[in-house]
């Protein structure tokens, strides 16, 4: 989401995926998917630049993530993998008992 003020000084948050063009019409107007329009106090650069860290910080959330879950240090990875193998692979040596 990024924050932008009306002129009328109404503040909110727009979710930069709904909007589907900007305008520079002496004003800023922010035109979403659904129809609805808005006239910024923001200028034109300023909306874009707020999009551009928005989907920045998106793409390096989505960078820390593997399959979807969040990222853990190799070395818990390991030790987990090899708890699960040792649940996996029965105790040959109590077998032989």
């Amino acid at each position: 989401m990024i924050a932008v003020t009306c002129l009328n000084g109404e503040h909110f948050s727009v979710d930069p995926d709904h909007i589907e063009r900007i305008e520079r019409r002496g004003d800023t107007v922010v035109h979403l998917v659904d129809g609805t329009h808005y006239v910024v106090a923001s200028d034109f650069e300023d909306v874009l630049r707020s999009i551009a860290v928005h989907r920045a910080g998106a793409l390096a959330a989505r960078a820390k993530l593997v399959n979807g879950y969040a990222a853990t240090p190799t070395a818990t990875r390991l030790a987990r993998r090899a708890a699960a193998l040792a649940r996996a692979v029965p105790d040959r040596s109590a077998a032989q008992d």
